[in-house]
């Protein structure tokens, strides 16, 4: 996207540069489609959370700040143990000894491999992305994050179940570089990922996965998902997108504060969109038709 400003004079700047912070829920929308239209043609994304200060970081990674380390989802830990090896080896095992040895693809996964070729590593964690109840570890979690091309999706997901600001990431996908992956399989990564942190090298940047081939999930098609993987897990997606050498003119993303106090405004929105939780979750219990 074009290295842009914030179209409104009373927008306002967070701590972070890329943090903007509209005054109300229709400066939110028009923001929203100042920053997609800056993008032109490029494939552009969509990230919800409910609470406003989450770093950009995977569930299993928020899972690991607050039961391993017990912080709160929203803080950086100082950088001498941050960005430490000790820090990279612990998350790391933990990462590999819950996919790995404690969990893993089913045979069946395995058998569609070699059938249709289904990657088993992805659809394996996509499903636990789509029916987290289904996570028994008590590190929650992958290292993929939902994305969406949607970005009223992404805004659902802003407004559900908050309490105070939400935030909307949006990012350039296609200003990332050649992240996007079609063909390498989850599998092969983690097993570059083990190779990494056994030499306690560089995870290296996030990388998105969108298969050719997946197997039907409506809850991902609704959903318009698209997933990012976290491939270094000490640091924030934001952090590492940040860091990227770029041209002076081009930004990868923008933080959009949803304002406190919007809830019921941003639901009525989405409403008439069609966007709903019956539509984003149809086999829920008391969904189905």
């Amino acid at each position: 996207m074009d290295d842009i400003n914030p179209k409104l004079s009373d927008t306002k700047i967070g701590a972070d540069r890329w943090e903007w912070i509209p005054q109300d829920f229709n400066k939110f929308l028009v923001e929203l489609a100042h920053v997609v239209s800056s993008c032109q043609d490029h494939l552009v994304l969509f990230r919800g959370h409910h609470e406003g200060r989450w770093l950009l970081d995977s569930t299993f990674t928020r899972s690991f700040k607050s039961t391993v380390l017990g912080v709160p989802p929203w803080i950086r830990l100082p950088d001498e143990f941050r960005l430490s090896l000790q820090h990279q080896q612990i998350v790391a095992n933990l990462f590999f000894f819950k996919f790995g040895f404690r969990t893993k693809p089913s045979e069946e996964l395995f058998s569609l491999e070699a059938r249709e070729g289904i990657d088993p590593w992805f659809e394996w964690m996509r499903r636990l992305q789509q029916y987290s109840e289904e996570d028994k570890i008590p590190l929650k979690g992958t290292f993929l994050m939902d994305w969406t091309k949607n970005s009223d999706v992404g805004l659902f997901f802003a407004n559900d179940s908050r309490s105070g600001e939400g935030a909307l990431w949006i990012c350039d996908a296609t200003a990332t570089g050649k992240t996007l992956h079609r063909e390498m399989t989850v599998g092969k990564i983690l097993s570059e990922m083990e190779k990494q942190t056994q030499d306690n090298a560089s995870l290296g940047i996030p990388l998105i996965f969108h298969p050719q081939k997946q197997l039907a999930q409506e809850r991902a098609t609704n959903q318009g998902a698209v997933y990012v993987a976290q491939m270094d897990l000490r640091v924030d997606a934001a952090e590492v997108w940040n860091s990227l050498p770029k041209s002076r003119n081009e930004k990868i993303f923008i933080k959009l504060i949803l304002p406190t106090g919007t809830t019921q405004e941003c639901e009525r929105h989405l409403q008439q969109k069609g966007i709903t939780r019956e539509f984003l979750f149809p086999d829920l219990e008391g969904n189905r038709t």
